[in-house]
């Protein structure tokens, strides 16, 4: 668009030609890219070619910015299936609490037993473990009725009505931290492109110059930082054999209905975005940085002819405003989820529950056999006397 004002302003022309990528090799026999066209004067001028300090001895560049290039992979959180194994039934407490609360209820049990001892209450020490057990899940045992015990000592009622308010406010705690938790916690995201790989989620891609760079050259890469994590999804892509290129509209469209981490020009993607995503779907979207916020700049042949009328007219638009008006007229604003809304818990987050509850199971299970091979034993003792 810059262009065509400069275009406008000298009543001038372009004639276009089309690369299927950015960065070439410079060899006459290869592809067409648009560094291989500048080089061997295929091409006068492109207006957006990433700033490639290690390419500037093959062509010359104006020092003046045109626009900036920022890309991510988006994609939609998933709120189904199994999720992560997420152990947040100890975090509510520190492992310092956790400690203090089981050093609690064995002195709790210690004293149970000490009183009952006093009291000679049958299976005294029976009595003290199931009585904490029970008090810590809220609930209330008795062993034996007040005519088979001989004493009733205020000191195993005291002790028992301490361990039931420590148990009732711990439980306090540790419920409204984990509500707390469910309610206001940040939805799982992917904060690494190692996290992204070992996601369900399909790699797509937008079907632009530089998408088709970092797919051909096993040296071109999104981000430096992430160099290994590109040459494994690189590998991945081209060993299924199934690699998605296609326009942002249809990217979007993808991300929408979910499976789909779809790596795009973040201008491109919210302008769609804006237009494709409800409110509440806004709050399951989510992005990945891949291509950090980079200028880029116009380049031209090595010693063309036409470098001070670009360089003075990019000047002359600069200094009217005119680049500043174009980027924002075509600078699309990011859309967010407005609030906050609760997220589903997976079963990864919700299987310590599940695990307590089938341990508990097969422990019952095993008692009950146990229980009726001693009565069914002590049956047959008896018949014999």
């Amino acid at each position: 668009m810059i262009l065509h004002e400069v275009a406008s302003i000298h009543n001038i022309r372009f004639s276009y030609s089309i690369c299927d990528r950015w960065v070439g090799d410079y060899k006459r026999e290869s592809p067409y890219a648009v560094t291989n066209a500048l080089y061997f004067h295929d091409i006068d001028i492109t207006p957006i070619l990433r700033f490639l300090p290690f390419h500037m001895d093959y062509y010359d560049v104006i020092h003046q910015p045109v626009t900036h290039v920022e890309a991510r992979y988006f994609y939609r959180i998933p709120t189904t299936g199994v999720g992560k194994f997420e152990n947040q039934f100890l975090t509510p407490f520190s492992i310092g609490v956790w400690w203090c609360v089981f050093g609690i209820l064995l002195m709790c049990a210690l004293g149970l037993l000490i009183s009952a001892a006093l009291e000679r209450r049958p299976q005294s020490t029976a009595y003290a473990v199931f009585s904490v057990v029970a008090l810590t899940c809220q609930q209330y045992f008795e062993d034996a009725s007040d005519a088979i015990v001989r004493r009733n000592t205020i000191a195993r009622k005291l002790t028992i009505l301490i361990t039931g308010l420590s148990c009732l406010l711990m439980y306090n705690y540790y419920t409204s931290s984990v509500v707390s938790w469910l309610l206001n916690g940040s939805p799982p995201s992917i904060n690494t492109l190692w996290e992204l790989l070992d996601s369900p989620l399909q790699p797509a891609f937008e079907d632009v110059g530089y998408t088709q760079s970092w797919l051909q050259l096993s040296d071109y890469y999104y981000n430096k930082n992430n160099a290994d994590a590109e040459n494994v999804l690189k590998k991945r892509i081209k060993k299924k054999g199934n690699i998605i290129l296609t326009s942002p509209a249809e990217g979007i469209e993808m991300v929408k209905r979910g499976a789909f981490a779809f790596h795009c020009e973040t201008n491109s993607a919210y302008k769609y975005i804006a237009k494709t995503f409800t409110p509440r779907e806004l709050c399951d979207l989510d992005s990945l940085h891949s291509i950090e916020k980079t200028l880029l700049f116009t380049a031209l042949q090595k010693n063309s002819p036409y470098r001070e009328f670009f360089v003075w007219s990019y000047a002359r638009v600069n200094e009217q405003g005119i680049i500043k008006l174009i980027h924002s007229r075509t600078k699309s604003a990011e859309t967010k989820c407005e609030g906050s809304s609760p997220r589903a818990l997976a079963l990864g987050g919700a299987a310590p529950a599940f695990i307590v509850l089938t341990a508990g199971c097969i422990l019952g299970t095993i008692i009950m056999f146990l229980e009726k091979i001693k009565f069914a034993r002590e049956s047959k003792n008896t018949i014999i006397k």
